[in-house]
């Protein structure tokens, strides 16, 4: 039978479907249904098959199993509907534990209902919106019918393998030997890149003191429902362009989310840098705002990277002191900060010549209120700490980022998922989703779904 043979079965068995109906959309989902179920017996004979001569090896350590049976039957959930397959089954004495190794070569997980590709399904959709806004769509888009629980139930469980992943890699970043191995996937880069990284935090929403939160505000206590997750985006200097309209766009990069805390934070963005081409990398630039826990995290791991405070953030803090020094004149609050604008932007010590002026300013005391001179020190003391960060003439010579844009936009686009309005998570769950997206971020989706690298496009990890 050739193709032209099969594709003319396929069109009479649709037509019967179709009752006249000449829209295109009917016609597809009409073809689908028709060779939904013959799509499914070429499945099962092909897992059948596949699985009727497979060594009894231990998928861990590679020892022979104490065979306990040769006919275990399971009948996952796939793409096409349920199929069944009887495989052999055995302990390994040397892991203490039995195993199905032809379930682990097919992508089956232990007590898992669902195919690879069901499990892919599953994780997408999970995603992109909770698990009950997607049981309809995922019906409409793929003709599989996974109710709201599973949905979630799975996705959960591909989250999980990825946390698991995660702290594989967190354990290597740890290691001399684990360093070699991480930087050994990175791919090549060029000769004196600069590795661009840049850090920020969010809050996300637990459910932590459940029903008790009348109390606890009663007695002037914090509920304890936002919690930080840390963030970070890194990428190459030469990985970054723009659009013909000019938008400035990043053609790759790294991402990592944790909740976990700064710990473990630092040893992921210590993996993830690894395998961006740290190794390779005349120069490593970091960028964040001004929060201590940056700066001490990056001087413990990164001692030798250039620090950089988002130029946004600096500028900020000298809008806001304009406005204490001219409150109710937004013009001569204007007037009185464009000077110092300028010499952060285009001096290469423009930092100094802030600081001075601000405490020519703050010994001023017939001109200034005690509030006013309060409010100067402060920001004197906040360029005095910062200052050797803020050589933003240099930086944009270089081609440079000067400001963490990058990254405020990575963490808008993790929230556009983890904030959705009345979103509640727990610690275990929002990090194995987390784990997840990051992995799928990364480009990495294939290190849970091997499957995926036969439809991947070209050029993608």
């Amino acid at each position: 039978m050739t193709e032209h043979d099969v594709a003319d079965w396929l069109r009479e068995k649709a037509l019967t479907l179709l009752a006249g109906n000449v829209n295109m959309g009917a016609m597809e989902d009409a073809l689908t249904r028709v060779s939904t179920e013959s799509r499914r017996i070429a499945l099962e004979r092909m897992v059948r098959d596949s699985v009727k001569d497979h060594p009894l090896n231990c998928p861990v350590c590679g020892q022979a199993l104490n065979v306990v049976s040769y006919n275990r039957w399971r009948n996952p959930v796939t793409s096409f509907g349920r199929i069944s397959f009887a495989r052999s089954y055995g302990t390994c004495t040397k892991c203490a534990d039995h195993f199905y190794p032809a379930d682990a070569t097919l992508g089956l997980q232990r007590r898992a209902p669902s195919s690879p590709r069901i499990q892919e399904i599953c994780a997408l959709t999970t995603l992109r919106a909770p698990a009950g806004q997607a049981e309809e769509d995922v019906y409409r888009l793929t003709g599989v019918s996974i109710d709201s629980s599973s949905l979630h139930r799975e996705a959960r469980r591909q989250g999980e393998r990825a946390l698991r992943l995660r702290e594989a890699d967190e354990r290597l970043a740890q290691t001399p030997e684990g360093v070699q191995e991480l930087a050994a996937r990175a791919p090549q880069s060029p000769k004196y890149s600069t590795l661009v990284i840049e850090i920020d935090a969010w809050n996300i929403r637990e459910r932590d003191n459940w029903g008790e939160t009348e109390a606890l505000v009663k007695e002037g206590k914090d509920t304890g429902r936002w919690h930080w997750v840390y963030t970070a985006t890194l990428f190459r200097l030469d990985q970054r362009g723009s659009t013909e309209a000019g938008r400035p766009v990043i053609t790759q990069r790294g991402y990592v989310a944790t909740r976990k805390g700064i710990d473990s934070f630092q040893h992921q963005i210590y993996a993830e840098a690894l395998q961006r081409g740290l190794m390779n990398a005349e120069t490593v630039l970091v960028l964040a705002d001004g929060a201590v826990w940056i700066w001490n995290l990056i001087a413990d791991r990164f001692p030798r990277a250039r620090q950089r405070v988002d130029l946004y953030h600096v500028k900020e803090h000298l809008w806001n002191l304009a406005h204490e020094l001219h409150r109710n004149d937004p013009q001569g609050a204007a007037l009185w900060v464009r000077p110092y604008l300028q010499w952060l932007d285009t001096r290469k010590e423009g930092a100094l010549d802030v600081i001075r002026t601000l405490g020519e300013l703050r010994e001023n005391s017939e001109v200034f209120s005690r509030r006013e001179r309060k409010a100067i020190a402060r920001e004197e003391e906040y360029f005095k700490e910062h200052k050797d960060r803020m050589d933003y003439k240099t930086g944009k010579a270089l081609g440079q980022p000067v400001g963490s844009g990058a990254v405020e936009s990575t963490c808008c686009q993790y929230q556009r998922r983890f904030k959705i309005t009345g979103q509640f998570w727990s610690l275990a769950g929002d990090e194995a989703f987390l784990a997840l997206s990051t992995l799928h971020r990364n480009g990495r989706w294939s290190r849970i779904f091997p499957h995926d690298t036969c439809r991947s496009p070209a050029g993608r990890k």
